[in-house]
């Protein structure tokens, strides 16, 4: 069944689910070709979940609701991604992934070694593709709610990390902390991950983050790439500490 988010307030009445985003409308009617009769799923982007019999489509979708129920699909934990921007597709694949394995924001993150180099142009242009990605991946996915993909930061102006729990920095040169130390007595729920980009991490920048609270951790003694490395860290929390 195919999933779409809307917004209660304006789009629920007592009997009608009105899906009137016009990527949505022109991908059900001209992409999935959805028919009159066809059922839907339209999630409030939080807890609630509609099962929609589709009744119009013009420039907007009409369904009546069939079945109204509470899901929960999120994660007791709450992610966030600092990801070192990476060139190519590799930052594609890692919102796509990072979103379905449950990750709460994406952040790209300007680092010494970051190959790509975002302009004020760029980034807009960058920041609008990799949120329909995250879209999409969370219908996919069937989530509650939709990652936000921010906008990028600079690491070495980042000047406090205080609104974590936990702050994990995936460092390759880290060669005693393990991440299994470092969860063995959490109990917290929100926390922050840094990822670097394709050349990794220089000193100072672990120095820095450091200074900000964060732990660095090891994922093991090979070398992981970066696209690997945040969908690691994230799999292994979700496993210890968050839905899985």
């Amino acid at each position: 069944m195919h999933r779409f988010f809307i917004d209660e307030i304006i789009d629920i009445d007592s009997d009608t689910v009105i899906i009137h985003k016009a990527e949505d409308v022109k991908h059900i009617s001209k992409v999935l070709r959805v028919q009159i009769g066809e059922v839907l799923e339209i999630c409030d982007g939080n807890s609630l979940e509609y099962i929609g019999e589709v009744k119009e489509i013009s420039d907007v979708i009409l369904c009546h609701k069939i079945k109204r129920q509470v899901i929960k699909r999120e994660s007791d934990i709450l992610i966030d991604l600092f990801q070192g921007i990476a060139k190519g597709s590799k930052m594609e694949t890692i919102i796509q992934k990072s979103v379905e394995l449950g990750v709460s924001r994406v952040i790209p993150t300007q680092m010494k070694r970051s190959i790509v180099k975002l302009t004020d142009q760029s980034e807009k242009k960058k920041i609008d593709r990799w949120q329909k990605i995250a879209d999409e991946a969370s219908k996919q996915s069937k989530r509650s709610v939709i990652p936000t993909i921010e906008s990028s930061l600079n690491l070495s102006k980042i000047n406090s990390l205080h609104d974590y729990d936990l702050i994990l920095v995936a460092y390759e040169q880290e060669k005693t902390q393990k991440i299994n130390h470092v969860l063995k007595d959490f109990h917290g729920k929100r926390i922050g991950i840094f990822i670097g980009p394709e050349g990794g991490f220089e000193a100072d920048e672990i120095q820095h983050l450091e200074s900000l609270g964060a732990k660095s951790i090891s994922l093991g003694p090979r070398i992981l790439r970066t696209e690997t490395a945040g969908m690691m860290l994230i799999s292994i929390l979700q496993f210890a500490i968050g839905d899985v």
